[in-house]
């Protein structure tokens, strides 16, 4: 009905200019949610890497950084590499539930705004953030000209949120896989129960 409404108005040159000025606010708030969660991203990759490199540097000194608790060692490097796997998960809490939504929210409205109003305008078949969005969440995104008119294409959906949770999921994933062998390289008790379950393994087959 809205749309039907601008459509049939002739607006003159100053409302064009208040709804560009009202788009581009929309797309500037959206830069700015945007750049914060790419900042909090930033910070949970700083703590990997920091974590990492003190990991290694701690690891290399073998013996003189790991706890004996009941004949079990656990090296230093192993707890600070588990911890930044914690502060990653905090970021991410951070990312997802914070920085995330108000993004989603502001893209929302921008592509509201643009199906509504700048659409029926300037006679586009999607607007700047209708278009971002489009690509974003289509890995098979595309367009079609082959009538002189943009057509977008794409069937195989992923969402942002769904390539964000993935990227977190990764960097978890191996933060735990290293500390797990560090732990197990530094453990000869854990090793002997390794071996003796192949051996009992073997002796099955």
């Amino acid at each position: 009905m809205v749309e039907e409404e601008i459509g049939e108005k002739n607006l003159t040159d100053s409302e064009k200019k208040i709804y560009v000025e009202i788009w581009k606010i929309s797309v500037e708030t959206q830069m700015h949610f945007n750049e914060m969660s790419v900042k909090s991203r930033q910070l949970g990759l700083t703590f990997v890497a920091a974590a990492l490199g003190v990991a290694v540097v701690l690891f290399t000194r073998d013996q003189d950084f790991v706890l004996d608790l009941f004949s079990i060692k656990i090296h230093a490097s192993v707890i600070l590499i588990l911890a930044s796997a914690l502060a990653v998960r905090a970021v991410r809490e951070l990312d997802l539930n914070v920085y995330h939504k108000m993004l989603r929210g502001a893209v929302t409205f921008g592509e509201d705004f643009e199906e509504n109003y700048l659409k029926s305008i300037f006679k586009l078949e999607k607007g700047m953030t209708q278009s971002i969005s489009h690509f974003s969440r289509f890995s098979d995104a595309n367009i079609d000209k082959s009538q002189n008119i943009y057509k977008y294409t794409g069937k195989t959906k992923i969402t942002a949120l769904d390539k964000i949770e993935s990227f977190y999921k990764k960097i978890n994933k191996y933060l735990v896989i290293t500390s797990i062998l560090i732990f197990l390289i530094n453990n000869q008790f854990f090793f002997n129960h390794i071996k003796r379950l192949c051996l009992v393994i073997i002796s099955f087959k």
